[in-house]
């Protein structure tokens, strides 16, 4: 995990060394709080920032990291793991129709549409329950199962995007698609499909149930949301 981090901040730094010697005078920072990760209850909620630096009207490079400091949700009968987690992203923007406009000296409101390429890392850790009978059983009794969950995820994005500014803040909804890959773990687990056990609740999600270990690999992944910015 450390050293994903590493690689993720350290590609960040040497990015905005190198454009940093080439446009000095174009320099801007964006700080935004992502106003969806608060309330986001399909993998964890975080409060979120993030740090965009415009080396011109056209190119970007943002970092962004999120911790989670509650829950979303009803709380387990029994405590596993206790909840907390964490995000890192990184990414590379590119505002085309600024480029491609014909006067490159007349200032925008607008930051306009972006597209990019985005790398992410995330981990988080809970506790939950779920049900179960035996397949085959005459009186299929149900059985209760609390257990704890560990999720690693990474993977990279096409970011596509519209940034507006009103005087110096900026409005941003945004979409990812991508790839990643998911590496999950459950602790405690009475649940086991390989001995006919099936779960009384079923999936939990459009995916899948995304807590349990057999959910782990790579997925398809997307994803959307708003930010509300600062320029400065």
């Amino acid at each position: 995990m450390k050293i994903k981090l590493l690689f993720l901040f350290t590609l960040l730094f040497c990015l905005n060394s190198s454009f940093s010697q080439e446009q000095k005078d174009e320099r801007s920072y964006i700080l935004k709080l992502n106003t969806t990760a608060l309330i986001d209850g399909f993998s964890f909620p975080t409060v979120q920032l993030a740090l965009e630096r415009k080396f011109n009207n056209s190119f970007s490079i943002q970092g962004e990291f999120g911790l989670q400091l509650y829950e979303v949700g009803g709380s387990v009968d029994t405590v596993s793991l206790d909840t907390k987690g964490f995000r890192a992203i990184g990414e590379g923007r590119f505002y085309f129709l600024n480029y491609y406009k014909k006067d490159k000296s007349k200032k925008r409101v607008s930051d306009g549409v972006y597209a990019g390429l985005q790398l992410f890392y995330r981990e988080n850790q809970f506790s939950r329950n779920t049900s179960y009978y035996i397949e085959g059983s005459e009186n299929e009794e149900k059985y209760k199962d609390n257990f704890g969950v560990k999720k690693k995820i990474f993977g990279a994005n096409l970011a596509v995007g519209f940034q507006k500014q009103f005087g110096r803040f900026v409005l941003e909804p945004y979409m990812y698609f991508g790839i990643m890959n998911r590496d999950i773990k459950n602790f405690d687990r009475s649940y086991d499909p390989k001995l006919g056990h099936l779960e009384d609740n079923g999936p939990h999600d459009f995916f899948g149930d995304t807590d349990m270990k057999e959910s782990s690999g790579y997925k398809a992944n997307f994803s959307f949301g708003l930010r509300l910015g600062y320029r400065f």
